[in-house]
């Protein structure tokens, strides 16, 4: 097959070496992207590949392929090698029987039948790599919708491997959507941080005493991309949760957040994880919902429990429906909410938990513990900002 001419490549490259992601450690900011595709199209192997000089960089991936999990493959066997020369997304549906693919190195590998990759731009316009679908199964094929799916996730990677722009006014944006105060609850403690990790990103935090009931709603979101855009967005999401949270529940409430984000989300091609929860002081009753964020922990000295969902994000799909669970913060209990930076940093949900647990029983109060979470991740290996909730229940 004819491949890129060398000026385009020349460039290509350059593009690849300014993104300082080429064989480095995973990021949940793009591993949540393959498990998304994943549960959507419903295929063995998802994976974001990076394309070099030599080699393909396997940089997230969600399943096995070939009996293991890939990390690089020789470029000459590479399918999103091939899915970079051209705009528009490759799709293989029978690579056996595809005459493009008769001296191809994969051809007869029974693993490999139906192939499917959007190829991913920097902001210069170089297809630096593809966000890939592999399935065994040669009878698939991608309908228009489904084309239309890929090319959405693939222009979320593209925003993740951009550099931000405008990064002072979205710091400055990103800084404001904290809350000012904190709310006065006899027996409870609430509290929160955000380390920036450079770039300006779509975290917020945000608590509110809902006067009708008694009950206080916080919340974590994150806006997928960075830069003054994600800060919008986010602004965006905080002031519609905060005009329809004190006159309506929970499910209407996040409800109304994705409905009338729907539009920019859709036209910029972006997503919002979220983590919503109200809890009643008299007893620590707690219900919450989460839109694809699943970084949530009721933690105690007896007790730890990961709370998540199946939702997907805030305008992934534009039907989601979000289920509301329930639970309960006891004497001596903390609910912690983290940002998936904060897992980026220590790697997997078990160390996260321990982390939150070691901490609760050194510190005493929401925001040292909040405090101690977050001085824990500066100076650590994230691409990502570090935000950290903690509402803790007093122990008498």
């Amino acid at each position: 097959m004819p491949g890129l001419q060398i000026e385009d490549e020349d460039e290509r490259l350059a593009a690849i070496r300014a993104l300082n992601l080429f064989n480095t450690a995973p990021e949940e900011r793009f591993d949540r992207v393959v498990r998304l595709a994943q549960h959507i199209f419903n295929v063995p192997y998802v994976a974001i590949n990076l394309v070099g000089e030599h080699e393909h960089f396997t940089k997230a991936a969600a399943g096995d392929l070939f009996g293991a999990p890939m990390s690089t493959l020789p470029r000459e066997e590479s399918l999103c090698s091939v899915a970079i020369e051209s705009d528009r997304t490759l799709e293989i549906t029978d690579i056996r029987s595809d005459e493009r693919f008769t001296d191809h190195p994969l051809r007869d590998n029974a693993e490999l039948g139906y192939y499917a990759g959007a190829p991913l731009r920097t902001p210069g316009g170089q297809r630096v790599g593809s966000l890939c679908l592999i399935d065994n199964d040669s009878r698939r094929a991608l309908s228009v919708g489904e084309q239309a799916m890929l090319r959405d996730l693939a222009s979320w990677v593209e925003r993740e491997l951009a550099t931000g722009a405008d990064l002072e006014q979205g710091s400055e944006v990103q800084r404001r959507l904290l809350p000012r105060s904190i709310p006065d609850l006899p027996g409870w403690e609430v509290a929160g941080r955000c380390v920036q990790a450079g770039a300006v990103g779509g975290d917020f935090y945000d608590w509110l005493v809902l006067e009708r009931s008694g009950n206080v709603q916080v919340a974590l979101a994150d806006v997928m991309g960075k830069g003054l855009q994600a800060a919008l967005l986010a602004a965006g999401v905080r002031a519609i949760l905060r005009g329809t949270s004190p006159h309506n529940s929970l499910a209407a409430s996040i409800r109304r957040v994705a409905d009338d984000m729907v539009g920019d989300l859709d036209e910029l091609g972006s997503f919002v994880t979220f983590f919503a929860a109200r809890f009643r002081p008299e007893d620590g009753a707690v219900e919450y919902v989460d839109a694809g964020h699943g970084l949530a922990f009721i933690i105690g000295p007896d007790r730890e429990v990961h709370l998540e969902s199946e939702g997907l994000p805030i305008g992934a799909l534009p039907d989601e429906q979000w289920e509301i669970h329930e639970d309960r913060v006891g004497p001596g209990e903390a609910l912690v909410i983290v940002s998936d930076g904060f897992l980026d940093v220590h790697g997997d949900h078990g160390t996260v938990m321990d982390v939150i647990q070691e901490a609760l029983g050194r510190t005493e109060g929401a925001d040292a513990l909040a405090a101690e979470l977050a001085r824990g991740a500066l100076g650590k290996a994230t691409t990502d900002d570090v935000t950290v909730v903690v509402v803790r229940r007093s122990a008498a």
